[in-house]
């Protein structure tokens, strides 16, 4: 049998094993429960956190027959069985009760006009026919609207899943026909759990923060984590012979810059040491960093600070804890307005330097005038600096 990658081997086949989407699973399964089903569901949300993956055990809970005859199991359980005709299949993919389009490629009129002809038809089995339409926002606008009559007054036994990563693209006559679940963000935490339920199914050692380091690296995306910790595993398979996954193995696959760099660039500011900062600026380039990811990453160390200097906590960053311990010591070596400075100031040249050519030496005269940004505002307007020793340092924008 072929290799499956991760993210289809564990893709979840119940309500419980999709993560941090309790919201949308709770409201799903209290409407099997009580009977209530709507005939228009918009599933929207980020990349990779579930959308399609809870429709599809949706579709599958609707028809699961285990749930349909036994009462007590439909209120205690409230899960597609997996067992049942209906379930088998679907997981075989032979069930015709389950349709799914992708509407960027079926995004015209006689796409949506097949479609309503395929919906007066029943279902062979069960009492519902399902249908899941993904990234329905690429639907023209001609096809939307000849959706419209069919959403409106569907047949008994159709339900419709939209599923979109652009909610505002979808017309305000179609979704306020639907039932709307926006799918969170998934927290680095709940990320960082599963891939290590998953090292642990495949027997592969893995350090804590390598796991850490790729939930970053996926910014909320179940799925695009799952991807990466694929790539990372076939990289790592020959570390001691084990197999086993490090920091260090994770970075490297991943071109990842180190926070030591962020630090550093901010200590050869808090210096004031130029050759410090051209240090950064070589390591950089050297290694073959791509400059626009190392200012996006240091517009992110700025952002860290500034969360310690007005929380006077680490709560918010994502980061190991002796990291964390290092954010709250430096939080005191620089102002928050000098902090704000700097991330304008950075902003500005992320524009610029697509534009611009030279771009090495305009990468290192970007870095080395952070310097000159931060105390020239300490020499030339120090009130400014004054707002930093109270408990609300914002107050000095």
């Amino acid at each position: 049998m072929s290799y499956q990658v991760i993210a289809r081997k564990y893709r979840p086949a119940k309500f419980a094993d999709i993560t941090a989407q309790e919201h949308v699973t709770r409201t799903i399964q209290n409407s099997l429960r009580m009977g209530r089903l709507g005939h228009g569901y918009i599933f929207s949300g980020l990349r990779g956190v579930g959308k399609t993956t809870a429709a599809r055990v949706f579709a599958k809970a609707v028809n699961c027959q285990k749930m349909m005859e036994d009462p007590d199991y439909l209120q205690q359980v409230t899960e597609p069985c997996g067992e049942c005709e209906s379930c088998r299949d679907f997981d075989s993919g032979t069930s015709l009760n389950i349709s799914e389009f992708d509407a960027a490629s079926n995004n015209s009129v006689d796409d949506i006009r097949l479609l309503r002809e395929n919906v007066r038809y029943g279902p062979q089995k069960g009492k519902y026919r399902v249908y899941i339409i993904d990234e329905v926002h690429m639907l023209s606008i001609a096809a939307f609207n000849a959706f419209l009559k069919t959403l409106e007054e569907p047949p008994p036994h159709a339900i419709f899943i939209f599923a979109t990563t652009e909610l505002h693209k979808i017309p305000a006559t179609i979704a306020s026909r639907c039932q709307r679940f926006n799918f969170k963000r998934i927290p680095l935490e709940d990320i960082q759990q599963q891939l290590q339920l998953i090292c642990d199914a495949e027997h592969i050692k893995v350090d804590g923060d390598a796991l850490q380091l790729i939930g970053r690296k996926a910014q909320g995306s179940m799925r695009d984590a799952q991807s990466i910790l694929d790539q990372v595993i076939a990289f790592s398979s020959e570390n001691d012979h084990d197999g086993s996954i490090s920091y260090q193995g994770v970075a490297e696959l991943l071109n990842y810059i180190d926070d030591d760099q962020m630090f550093a660039v901010t200590d050869a500011v808090t210096e004031r040491n130029p050759a410090k900062m051209l240090d950064v600026a070589q390591f950089v380039i050297r290694n073959g960093y791509d400059e626009q990811d190392f200012l996006e990453k240091l517009i992110e160390h700025l952002r860290n600070l500034l969360v310690v200097q007005n929380l006077s906590s680490t709560r918010l960053i994502e980061r190991p804890d002796a990291i964390r311990d290092r954010y709250q010591q430096d939080a005191a070596n620089i102002s928050p307005f000098s902090v704000m400075q700097m991330v304008d100031f950075l902003l500005l040249t992320q524009k610029e330097l697509k534009f611009q050519f030279e771009y090495q030496f305009r990468f290192e005269l970007a870095l080395l005038k952070l310097i000159d940004i931060v105390h020239s505002v300490s020499s030339s307007t120090p009130m400014m600096e004054q707002p930093a020793q109270k408990k609300k340092p914002l107050t000095s924008y």
